[in-house]
């Protein structure tokens, strides 16, 4: 085994560079690589240097904002689920309620329209009602043909990407033990997915057809009712599913990293019994029965490709396994199984007594000339197997779980599939501690969590022991003081807003924490400032939850402890520095690299159009990168204040060069469709940004007007479905071509030159940047 030390892969793993230490290892049976926790380090367990990389890709294009791709209610959950080393999300949803306006055709595949959307509870019925009512009435009835309104309520959904199939079914088994009956795992070729859903909670009923409404409001306004109880049903189960996956996660990080070291010191690797998924309920009967079952591990989906231990198992039996890029299950098995299906004797005694004649069917290795298919009804009853059914999509008979045990020495000696051109065993054995195990301690891990928590606890000790000695209750008692330890480790992690440490929503705080700072203020510095110091902050906040009713979508925290300003300064690409006031502005850690693509355009020379500017998200990083000019428009008094503020520090940081950047910088305040921001860029530009979402269309008419007369290039972002993204930027630039023709001339047309992908923004919905070349096609432009 070759081990690659931290120095040998610091370009490949970034930050997990650091922290672990990788094992590569020539054996199919286990991961490429092999990842050995270091002190410290333990929490890492072992992880695909494949998949690190991933999740880092994702990770620096995910937005965790409430603004972007990750819904408020569920921010903290995810943050806290994607710092663990084995999992990294992809899309989400916090669970929702929406009127959704589509065809009523179920056949097609068109888009729709969301007349509304909330996540959170729905308090003004009426007024969604007036919303959905309204907006119907002002459309065009022709249009509205063949159209169906729907209420619906859709509860969470999660997908996220595990480092190894354990995992994943340690999720699985988590989920549905919080109600999450209809998650499942997908197994690719390089990838193991796991989804949390459930079904319970949904709801869909129809409001309007043809654009005529067929319910009043007093039927709307109690399904409204209905929707919102389940709602909040949907949120208590999310927090359910959080309260275990914390436990579970934390419990499997120290067994399988304590497991690792143990099979890497003694050399005792565990048997797992892999079959193929049809025949897994049957072979577990039949361990059962022996008592050969491992019960201190658990079953699950494992890959196929890998060694195996089947004395029958031939070179080219073995390149089948490896081939196949589908899973089978494995089940774990004591040595004696192993020992019993490996003994000559045993396989001699089935091979003489079984005959082809004897097991209609299945063929012995010995008298079969053509090898049969593991799975037809034949070879399901012969081996003990009941239920089976016409996979080729005949008419069959309905599957039904097996009650009756396998023959497990006929199933090792004769069972074998058809793969290609060659065959393999249905039954083969190999050692791997891949498996999960049952046991469920609550035993934390031995860091107890990062060095924010620690910090944490630090300053809880040191606020206790100041009360313990005025014979303070809470700081006396040793169970309460256990509790509040234990919720500090369970804490999500920090985030950061330049030196502003910020709690998750809803952290420590309840009335025994703002009591116990209280109290602490009599005696010493507070709790919260206690806290503030150890960590080193300026200012220590948390987080509140945002108003949906906020269009401008301000900042929303709570200042608990420090003093000065609120305003923080947080780097960006290219050297720039964003600048806002956290009370008042919202900051998209996200979008990262997309920040990063726009400070590479080559704009050099240009004159530059940012429709919708906020803190200079885009603004500042094309400065930096060269336009000779932008126009930014924002309409937010604060984010225009932080825009401001933001090209000062732009000026500060090219005075050097003998440049002032921030003199390139028009900033046209208020609504940008106003007829002064046309004619102040009207045939001057030679790109155009229009950063809005869920679609830029309101930017159509100034981006149009602002092009130069030979054309120029739209960046336009827009929410679509991921299997419509191309169709949807053809659309796109064809109602483009159309406001070209009624404002410029018919001689004008748009192509689409590429499309972006920024983030996922909701389950199967993307947010893109779609790329449209807009040009002059008469030969005098």
């Amino acid at each position: 085994m070759a081990v690659l030390r931290n120095a040998d892969m610091g370009r490949a793993d970034g930050k997990l560079a650091d922290q672990i230490e990788v094992a590569v290892s020539n054996n199919p049976a286990n991961t490429d690589v092999c990842c050995i926790p270091t002190a410290g380090t333990l929490e890492h367990g072992c992880l695909n240097i494949e998949f690190v990389r991933r999740k880092e890709q994702i990770l620096a294009s995910l937005d965790r904002s409430p603004k972007g791709s990750v819904d408020a209610p569920i921010v903290d959950f995810l943050a806290w689920l994607n710092s663990r080393p084995q999992i990294v999300t992809t899309s989400s949803c916090s669970g929702r309620i929406s009127v959704f306006l589509g065809s009523c055709d179920p056949t097609s595949s068109k888009g729709g329209e969301w007349l509304l959307v909330s996540h959170e509870i729905l308090g003004d019925a009426k007024g969604a009602w007036s919303k959905v009512s309204e907006s119907l009435a002002a459309r065009n009835h022709e249009n509205l043909q063949g159209t169906l309104v729907s209420l619906l309520m859709e509860p969470f959904l999660l997908h996220a990407e595990c480092a190894d199939s354990e995992t994943a079914q340690h999720i699985l088994e988590l989920a549905r033990e919080a109600s999450f009956r209809e998650s499942g795992i997908s197994l690719g070729r390089r990838r193991v997915m796991v989804q949390l859903r459930t079904t319970a909670l949904c709801l869909q009923v129809p409001l309007a057809l043809d654009g005529k409404l067929i319910v009043d409001q007093h039927y709307f306004e109690t399904l409204v009712g209905l929707a919102n109880a389940r709602l909040t049903e949907n949120g208590r189960r999310v927090q359910r599913l959080w309260e275990r996956l914390r436990e579970g996660l934390l419990t499997s990080n120290t067994n399988r990293s304590a497991a690792a070291l143990a099979a890497v010191a003694s050399n005792a690797t565990p048997w797992v019994l892999v079959c193929e998924q049809s025949l897994a309920r049957s072979v577990k009967l039949a361990l059962e029965e022996l008592n050969w079952m491992d019960e201190s591990r658990k079953m699950g989906p494992v890959m196929a490709g890998a060694d195996t231990a089947n004395s029958q198992t031939t070179d080219a039996d073995k390149c089948a396994l490896q081939d196949r890029s589908c899973s089978c299950i494995g089940i774990p098995v004591v040595n004696a199984a192993a020992d019993f299906l490996q003994s000559a004797a045993a396989l001699e005694t089935v091979a003489s007594s079984l005959t082809a004649a004897a097991v209609p069917g299945l063929a012995t290795a010995a008298h079969a000339k053509t090898p049969v298919q593991a799975e037809t009804p034949a070879s399901c009853e012969a081996s003990g197997v009941e239920g089976s059914s016409n996979d080729a999509g005949g008419k069959g008979t309905k599957k039904r779980p097996p009650t009756k045990p396998a023959n497990l020495t006929m199933l090792w000696q004769c069972g074998r599939l058809h793969v290609g051109n060659g065959e393999r065993p249905v039954l083969h054995l190999r050692r791997s501690d891949e498996l999960p195990r049952k046991d469920r301690s609550s035993q934390r891990a031995s860091e107890a969590g990062t060095a924010e928590h620690q910090c944490l606890l630090q300053a809880l000790v040191e606020v206790l022991g100041s009360l313990r000695s005025q014979s303070d209750a809470v700081a006396a008692s040793q169970e309460a003081r256990a509790r509040l330890m234990e919720e500090i480790r369970n804490l999500s992690p920090l985030q950061w807003r330049g030196d502003v440490a910020l709690f998750p929503r809803g952290a420590l705080l309840s009335s025994t924490w703002v009591d116990l700072d209280a109290r602490a203020q009599q005696y010493c510095r507070g709790l919260w400032e206690a806290m503030r110091v150890a960590l080193g902050a300026r200012l220590l906040a948390r987080q509140r939850e945002i108003r949906v009713d906020d269009e401008v979508r301000g900042g929303a925290i709570e200042i608990l402890a420090g003093t000065g300003e609120t305003w923080v300064v947080v780097p960006g690409p290219r050297g720039v520095r964003y600048t806002f006031d956290v009370t008042r502005c919202m900051f998209s850690e996200g979008n990262a690299a997309e920040k990063a693509r726009v400070a590479e355009f080559n704009v050099q020379g240009e004159t530059v159009l940012d429709l919708y500017a906020g803190v200079g998200f885009w603004t500042l990083p094309l400065l930096a990168a060269g336009a000779e000019r932008v126009f930014a428009c924002e309409w937010n008094p604060d984010a225009l204040e932080a825009l401001q503020r933001g090209l000062v520090l732009l000026g500060e940081g090219a005075a050097d060069s003998g440049t002032c950047l921030a003199d390139r910088c028009t900033v046209l305040a208020g609504d940008n469709r106003r007829s002064e921001v046309r004619e102040t860029v009207a045939g001057r530009c030679h790109r155009a940004i229009l950063g809005l979402i869920p679609f830029s269309r309101d930017g159509f008419a100034v981006a149009v007007v602002a092009m130069r007369d030979v054309g120029g290039l739209l960046h336009l972002h827009w929410n679509v479905h991921c299997d419509e993204e191309a169709a949807t930027a053809r659309a796109v630039a064809a109602e483009l071509e159309t406001v070209f023709h009624k404002t410029r001339g018919t001689d004008w047309s748009c192509k689409v030159q590429g499309v972006q992908r920024v983030k996922w923004f909701a389950p199967r919905i993307r947010h893109v940047r779609i790329d449209v070349v807009c040009s002059r096609t008469s030969t005098d432009a």
